[in-house]
């Protein structure tokens, strides 16, 4: 096994389970020094370490690298084929969680540093690797990050997140819809791919807005109602005109579609012969560009605040608010990412939108003018038991990701 392997090996084999990050932070600052590139730790916990180094003059535009350090639960043991920590190699394929959400695109994204810098490639500029801690749940590091400067003087980001799919799955018509191809395309497309994988450019995704809604009452019995206060009506209320408002977001991304509301969660009362004196009502709401999460944040509070004039007791928390993102498709960063990478991965690469977010949200937050891409090794088997990397394609991304890096600090 060599060294490129190896390491991906070795840090999948690291339990970083929604925590314990530092164990990658650690290795990866070793890693690094043994090149001949510094790296900062930036602490969000003890055991929660962000990693941040760089490369090249500084005379120059700055192009960003982010990968997180943590991953999901293993999931049901009884399902896995090997162990979910154990990097098992079989058939050019390395299983494990986070061999595609994504240490993989993490480990790229190191070794085309390490590369660039023992190559002595001449970079007119900065190249910023960011490993960072607590995407899974709630971009903690790269918030943290974000909020301590390393964003503003960032023209352009590379999120190595995992953006391919077994190429057979082109031939099933939900990934058709998402291309907006036919069937005669779909197969132009896969007959075009000389690998076993199709990656696709994610120019775009979607935001997320998540709170909760608090109804205040006063607690009866129920046989005397009138001497309490029903929390759930005035939830009920609110639902009613929050729903008529989810009514009127008609607004659309080309790549993205539609704003996503859904209501996720209702609990009222305390037991059945009891008017409730509380009850709460959870929404998440996947958002794009064109309706900015402010805007409906605003709204929903204005809502309350006319519930409230006439005598409920409603309040808002808000759980998290992520940007949305959508990259011009002839951007430099993107334009990079398509030509060489047409030639490194041997394929046309669509590009598209999802609806799932990514660290880039907390930058943009920061920065608003950042060029993103979502593009890396792995696939749809992220979160899944039997999680796996095409190590193939692991090796085309280092390469393609130097080149990139080469053009765009030229």
């Amino acid at each position: 096994m060599d060294e490129i392997v190896q390491t991906l090996s070795d840090i999948v084999k690291l339990d970083t389970v929604n925590g314990s990050e530092k164990r990658v932070a650690d290795y990866l600052e070793k890693l690094l020094a043994a090149h001949g590139i510094a790296a900062h730790q930036v602490a969000y916990q003890p055991d929660r370490i962000s990693l941040v180094a760089e490369i090249g003059d500084g005379n120059g535009p700055v192009v960003g690298f982010d990968g997180h350090e943590d991953i999901v639960a293993l999931g049901d043991a009884n399902k896995w084929q090997v162990d979910a920590l154990s990097a098992t190699i079989q058939d050019g394929k390395m299983f494990g969680r986070g061999t595609s959400d994504m240490k993989s695109g993490l480990m790229a994204g190191v070794w085309a540093m390490i590369h660039l810098k023992d190559a002595g490639v001449p970079l007119h500029g900065t190249l910023r690797l960011m490993a960072t801690v607590g995407e899974e749940l709630g971009q903690y590091g790269a918030r943290q990050l974000a909020e301590a400067g390393y964003a503003q003087d960032l023209d352009s980001l590379i999120v190595g997140e995992p953006s391919g799919a077994d190429k057979r799955l082109l031939q099933q018509p939900q990934i058709q819809q998402m291309l907006a191809i036919d069937a005669a395309g779909a197969e132009k497309i896969a007959a075009a791919n000389h690998t076993d994988e199709q990656h696709f450019i994610e120019l775009a995704h979607k935001g997320s807005l998540t709170y909760v809604v608090h109804a205040k009452g006063i607690a009866a019995h129920s046989s005397m109602p009138e001497i309490g206060k029903n929390a759930i009506a005035d939830l009920i209320a609110f639902y009613e005109k929050e729903d008529a408002y989810f009514q009127t977001l008609t607004a659309t991304n080309p790549l993205l579609g539609q704003t996503t509301p859904v209501v996720t969660m209702v609990k009222g009362g305390e037991q059945i012969n009891t008017v409730p004196a509380s009850a709460d009502l959870s929404v998440k709401i996947r958002t794009i560009p064109e309706l900015p999460n402010a805007q409906i944040t605003a709204a929903i509070k204005q809502i309350i605040a006319d519930l409230n004039a006439n005598g409920a007791q409603l309040s808002f928390e808000m759980i998290s608010d992520f940007m949305p993102m959508h990259t011009a498709d002839d951007a430099p960063l993107v334009q990079a990412a398509d030509d060489i990478g047409k030639v490194v991965l041997e394929q046309a690469l669509p590009k598209i939108g999802v609806s799932g977010g990514t660290d880039a949200s907390s930058f943009l937050a920061a920065n608003p003018d950042i060029d993103v891409i979502v593009f890396g090794p792995g696939n749809i088997t992220a979160h899944q038991v039997n999680e796996y990397v095409d190590l193939d394609m692991y090796r085309r991304f280092i390469t393609l990701y130097e080149r990139m890096i080469t053009r765009l600090l030229s």
